[in-house]
């Protein structure tokens, strides 16, 4: 019985992380409170860093197809390609240039885990709005 208990709490589980994968991410529902909490104190209205303002109602025309400040060569966001869109390389702490965000006082932190895989999912589904 307790195989059968394991193998029901794994498809549970698996038909959760398919259904999270396919529901669509969007930035003004789920992408855009992340960065204003996390990103809008030294990215928002007053003096928006490296001329980016995710505060609310902004971010997103800022982020996805706009060159980036610090490599010009890369999009803050491509469409669909989180490797080639600067803004996962800032936030994922995997930029050779610049240095990981959001920035504190003694350095960098990481967003939680959740943060990331959803803006990882929203630009591999295509950053939409």
């Amino acid at each position: 019985m307790v195989r059968k208990e394991l193998i029901l709490v794994a498809l549970a589980a698996a038909v959760a992380v398919a259904a999270r994968a396919e529901t669509p991410v969007s930035y003004a529902k789920d992408i855009e409170p992340i960065f204003v909490k996390a990103c809008s104190k030294c990215h928002g209205e007053d003096n928006p860093k490296k001329g980016l303002d995710v505060s609310a109602g902004k971010g997103f025309g800022q982020l996805v197809g706009v060159k980036s400040a610090e490599v010009p060569e890369m999009a803050r966001v491509k469409a669909g390609d989180p490797a080639a869109s600067y803004l996962w390389l800032k936030v994922s702490h995997t930029a050779t240039q610049g240095k990981g965000m959001p920035r504190t006082l003694f350095g960098a932190k990481k967003l939680p885990q959740a943060d990331l895989d959803l803006i990882q999912q929203w630009i591999v589904q295509g950053a939409n709005p």
